[in-house]
């Protein structure tokens, strides 16, 4: 079961979402809050950080070798374009945490926004550079 890629894939992002509300909870020392829950910006940074190690990785092995093979280069463009995908998600995570954020009158609409499509967003981008752009 732990070897199931797609397990693997979809399982960390989740864990690492709880592991983001405990810590914010924690940091804060106060009771539960929503937005201890709203973590599309952190699973967003998770995603490109790991696509950057990754292409940094890729560039190391493209140098030791003579000949870069045509999968090589096709890695690294890959991951160049996930990575371009990142930062405007990111960027669009980060005006909807702007525009929902401070709506406390509104908490249904923080809710939907920062809880489930934010977080989808963040969550998405890490479950596909392991899925699509690493490769399981």
């Amino acid at each position: 079961m732990l070897r199931n890629p797609y397990l693997i894939a979809l399982g960390i992002p989740l864990i690492l979402l709880f592991c983001g509300a405990f810590a914010k909870k924690l940091v804060r020392g106060s009771r539960w809050q929503c937005s201890d829950f709203f973590l599309g910006m952190e699973l967003s940074l998770a995603a490109m950080a790991s696509a950057f190690v990754y292409i940094f990785d890729l560039a190391k092995l493209a140098s030791s070798q003579a000949d870069a093979t045509a999968s090589l280069l096709e890695k690294i463009g890959a991951t160049a374009s996930f990575l371009v995908l990142c930062f405007f998600l990111l960027l669009w995570v980060l005006t909807t945490h702007q525009d929902w954020g401070k709506r406390s009158q509104n908490p249904r609409g923080q809710f939907v926004w920062l809880g489930l499509i934010a977080n989808f967003v963040g969550g998405g981008l890490l479950t596909a550079f392991v899925l699509l752009v690493k490769g399981v």
